[in-house]
């Protein structure tokens, strides 16, 4: 029993370690905990597993120019590399940023450098709200920054705080099978006899769909759910840091700025869950905005339940084509009207 105590202590300590670092977290990991979908990672609930598909079946168009194109894109996990890739796209050349790193730009003036700026709608009024974006430099060459150099006590502190210290650990112990198994009969028993679910998801259309919570809890999210107090004045102030942002990328030797606001899922299935704000077509319609936009709200509210994954808060293949169709269309449109 003597040895058997210190054997427990010392697989306790090794278990609290690795969580306390997000790179041993990932190593000990051996399935991936997202593969039924991140709002089943959550919920648990049988109902909403739903193993994920990589989208392999786009056919991108050809390109419209002779001219070598270089997309940019700064985006967010709908435009992550495991999603799509300069493949998807009709360009010579594609550089694929995420809203956590820096772009250091030298663009070559030989080819036509369009700028495509991503964000999901729970999450662009955090990204514009302060200012126009802030994650392009110039430089002397062209590189992204991923890897930032934190001082000590900011890696500590991330180490051990509470939020993401208990997401690794969840990780490491309760994301296999097993695990999963006995925590979706709990889920099911309580959403079945007490109608209580994990709080971070929220059940739509009498229980048919689920959404993350910051979609729609106006309480403790004021900025990122859809039905969230959105006055006219913020809407212009959003819309001021939208132009001021084309008009740096432009100074920057970008040919042509593009935005990209992907709807919520709430937004979609249910915007009369409460008073939608109308984020994405106030921003698209309003008078002064100058710059091009990519739209696919109006699409996927024609496509209903098909335009996101069951146990996803993303979208499915057929949103994705939907979205890479007209990103292809207005790319093609831009090879003929630089500065934009």
């Amino acid at each position: 029993m003597k040895y058997l105590k210190y054997i427990f202590l010392l697989l306790g300590a090794i278990v609290w370690i690795a969580a306390s670092s997000p790179e041993l977290a990932s190593k000990m990991t051996a399935q991936d905990s997202y593969r039924y979908g991140d709002l089943y990672r959550l919920s648990n609930l049988s109902q909403f597993r739903d193993p994920l598909n990589r989208c392999s079946d786009y056919v991108t168009p050809a390109k419209s120019t002779s001219r070598k194109v270089h997309l940019y894109l700064i985006g967010d996990s709908f435009t992550e590399k495991e999603r799509l890739g300069q493949k998807d796209f009709a360009v010579d050349a594609f550089t694929n940023v995420r809203w956590g790193e820096v772009l250091h730009i030298r663009p070559d003036t030989s080819e036509l450098n369009i700028l495509l700026i991503e964000s999901v709608e729970r999450h662009f009024r955090e990204k514009f709200r302060p200012g126009p974006l802030t994650n392009i430099v110039t430089d002397s060459a062209t590189f992204v920054e991923k890897d930032f150099v934190q001082p000590f006590m900011n890696k500590l502190d991330e180490a051990f705080s509470s939020k993401s210290f208990r997401a690794r650990l969840d990780e490491i112990l309760f994301q296999n099978d097993f695990a999963l198994a006995v925590k979706q009969m709990k889920a099911d028993f309580n959403a079945s006899v007490f109608d209580r679910v994990n709080n971070e998801v929220t059940r739509i259309n009498n229980g048919r769909n689920i959404v993350y919570y910051m979609d729609t809890d106006t309480d403790t999210t004021k900025l990122t759910s859809s039905f969230s107090e959105l006055s006219d004045q913020e809407v212009d102030s959003l819309v001021y840091h939208l132009n001021q942002t084309r008009q740096m990328a432009l100074k920057m030797g970008f040919d042509a700025v593009v935005l990209s606001i992907i709807p919520n899922k709430v937004s979609v299935l249910m915007p009369s869950y409460d008073t939608y704000n109308n984020l994405i077509s106030r921003i698209y319609t309003h008078p002064e905005l100058n710059v091009p936009y990519i739209d696919v709200y109006h699409d996927f509210r024609k496509m209903g339940d098909k335009a996101y994954l069951k146990g996803d808060s993303h979208w499915t293949c057929e949103g994705q084509y939907v979205w890479l169709n007209k990103t292809n269309q207005t790319i093609g449109k831009l090879t003929g009207q630089p500065s934009l």
